[in-house]
């Protein structure tokens, strides 16, 4: 993550890097692509992190954030997006289990059809060693 003293960066963009961080802290990832934006258009990365931090760190949420963030990794996997992954991991720290991932994505083939789970294996795989590699002594 880039510190908010982007050389040249406006103090709406030094802000707009600041929230970002926050964001990426709470979440526990992030992308730099974001950074990016929050240098260039200030005002939106700001609105658009306002209105993720209503879907994704939200205070006392009826949907609990393990369920937000493994419907954001089935409708990712879904479009054939490379942040399952991360996603997915937030589910899992969440509290979400192996097999909650596993059945969601499956879910996801009926109106998505098996590329979904297709898609999605990979990352479960990846999960599952991360997972394991945590329980060894």
């Amino acid at each position: 993550m880039a510190e908010s003293t982007v050389p040249g960066a406006s103090d709406a963009s030094s802000e707009a890097l600041k929230a970002l961080q926050e964001m990426t802290a709470k979440r526990g990832y992030g992308w730099p692509e974001w950074e990016w934006l929050a240098q260039k258009d200030p005002a939106f990365e700001k609105a658009r992190l306002q209105f993720s931090s209503q879907v994704f760190t939200p205070e006392n949420p009826a949907l609990p954030v393990k369920y937000r963030e493994l419907i954001e990794a089935v409708i990712l996997a879904f479009r054939g997006y490379p942040t399952v992954g991360d996603h997915l991991r937030r589910a899992l720290r969440e509290g979400a289990t192996l097999q909650e991932a596993i059945e969601a994505f499956e879910v996801a083939t009926v109106p998505g059809g098996m590329p979904v789970l297709h898609f999605a294996l990979p990352y479960l795989i990846e999960a599952e060693k991360e997972l394991l590699s945590k329980q060894k002594p």
